[in-house]
């Protein structure tokens, strides 16, 4: 539990292990990224950078990118861009980055998010707040610096997803140390100019802060990081940006709810479960998560943002009708927590479903390009351990509510 780890607001001696094995995971990341080419994703990328030289940012949202493995006729349909437009931005400093150094922009998105790793280690430091003889601690941080998962989604996939948590930490430790709300919510805007999912996380930040004029605060900060990052594509088309963003659902079918729904309709007496999860599953699943930002009620304890943000992290994942394997980087820091064990599970169930569904995607291990827009890489196998991963997650779900309850229990 957080109090477990939790006793001091001041940062902690790092130990002098933690420190080279965070920056030999670093250096890995950093290896990986200029020997590979990465997922589809970067594929993606790419051509969304493309588009947006010849075309502008808006034209990217109206119609979308053409590639030889999407969006051609005959070819797999490439979704429109479905990210907040502060990402514009970030692809062309990228691109302007690569044109400086002669590294691609490929390279430069993936070192990005293994510096926002570093970054949220030393964010986790500083709100677990543990001692040098807390052993169980320092392990489970130690288990977070060498994440594999991180490796592999930092270092190979090439998405903004470690960024994202990386603000995500960066609000929560600004609310928990009392610094102005106004600053808290300036990062959360930043982490919702990189992916809209913060926004489910917001209801949870709010209730945690005391007083009207502190939400208040929070709420402008939020608004205005967001309304900064995303001119001036917002103000040229208003409507594709909301309809685009706030309207996207990622890819159905591979994971959980969604997987065990899919295979329902190999049962026709449970075909129906596939048609009340494809109708309403997106809503349950919202409903769900944000009901759950109020329970149990709040109540000021150490680290209380840090646990019910965590707790909500894993039950969205739980429940989402939609993924992407890069989406298992959104739990790494928040099992941290609950200690060594419930981390090493998490991370040894990602680990493995992550190598397979590359492998599978990349046709070969070691990988290049793992292009699954050109094989397929949802084999059986691969959906065999995306299940028991999904089972891993539930648990912790489960861990992570109990441990909620309890601390209404224990005196603040």
């Amino acid at each position: 539990m957080a109090e477990d780890l939790a006793s001091h607001t001041h940062v902690p001696d790092v130990p002098r292990h933690l420190a080279a094995l965070a920056l030999a995971a670093f250096l890995v990341k950093i290896a990986i990224a200029l020997c590979t080419y990465g997922s589809t994703d970067v594929l993606i990328f790419e051509a969304d950078l493309a588009k947006i030289r010849q075309d502008g940012g808006a034209a990217l949202y109206r119609d979308g990118i053409r590639t030889r493995w999407c969006g051609e006729t005959g070819q797999r349909a490439c979704p429109p861009f479905i990210h907040p437009p502060f990402i514009i931005h970030a692809l062309e400093v990228w691109d302007a980055l690569s044109h400086i150094s002669g590294l691609p922009l490929r390279f430069w998105l993936r070192f990005t998010c293994a510096a926002a790793d570093l970054g949220s280690l030393a964010l986790l430091m500083r709100m677990l707040g543990t001692r040098r003889r807390d052993a169980q601690a320092w392990m489970a941080l130690t288990l977070f610096a060498v994440s594999p998962i991180a490796i592999l989604v930092s270092g190979f996939h090439g998405n903004t997803d470690p960024i994202l948590i990386f603000f995500v930490l960066l609000s929560i430790y600004l609310i928990e140390s009392q610094r102005p709300a106004w600053l808290a919510g300036v990062a959360l805007g930043m982490a919702m100019n990189i992916k809209i999912l913060p926004l489910l996380l917001a209801p949870a930040a709010l209730l945690s802060l005391p007083g009207t004029r502190r939400r208040i605060g929070f709420c402008a900060g939020g608004v205005a990081a967001f309304l900064a990052g995303s001119l001036p594509i917002l103000v040229v088309a208003p409507e594709l940006v909301i309809t685009r963003v706030f309207g996207y659902s990622s890819q159905a079918g591979p994971w959980g709810l969604s997987l065990l729904a899919v295979a329902s309709l190999q049962s026709p007496p449970l075909a129906w479960l596939y048609d009340l999860h494809a109708r309403y599953g997106k809503i349950l699943s919202l409903c769900l998560v944000l009901g759950a930002s109020l329970w149990p009620s709040p109540r000021p304890v150490r680290n209380g943002l840090f646990m019910r943000v965590g707790f909500l992290m894993f039950l969205f994942l739980s429940l989402t009708p939609g993924f992407g394997v890069q989406y298992l980087a959104w739990l790494v820091p928040w099992v941290v927590a609950l200690g060594v064990r419930p981390t090493a599970t998490y991370y040894l169930a990602g680990t493995v479903f992550l190598f397979a569904y590359y492998t599978a995607a990349a046709a070969r291990f070691p990988w290049y390009l793992a292009n699954s827009l050109e094989r397929p890489a949802w084999t059986a196998t691969v959906i065999c351990l995306g299940l028991i991963c999904w089972v891993v997650v539930c648990c912790i779900a489960l861990i992570y509510a109990r441990s909620l309850r309890a601390s209404r229990a224990d005196p603040p």
